[in-house]
């Protein structure tokens, strides 16, 4: 039963971000931060990058630049690799992964 809640919880968080990714990319932004990603859907910067690194990485493209971590910076660059999944596919995509 707490498998099933969780489930809901992730699969509305993947589709806010992917939702969010997609609008920005079309729009016409290449990458995005956490940070902007977690205004832009109202989750916490924790969840973004949890769910990016866990749920969503099959369909993003992450930079993380070595020179900013040298200087103690760690900044995450995400970009979808396929802005013209359906959300549907993607969901299909999460559902493989939990199981």
């Amino acid at each position: 039963m707490g498998n099933n809640k969780f489930y809901k919880i992730t699969s509305v968080n993947v589709l806010k971000i992917y939702r969010f990714l997609k609008t920005v990319q079309n729009n016409g932004t290449d990458f995005s931060t956490v940070g902007e990603i977690a205004r832009g859907t109202g989750l916490h910067k924790w969840t973004v990058s949890r769910t990016l690194d866990i749920w969503m990485s099959p369909i993003l493209e992450m930079i993380i630049p070595e020179e900013l971590e040298d200087v103690g910076l760690k900044l995450k660059l995400v970009n979808l690799t396929n802005p013209n999944l359906s959300e549907e596919q993607v969901l299909r995509l999460l559902k493989i992964r939990l199981y």
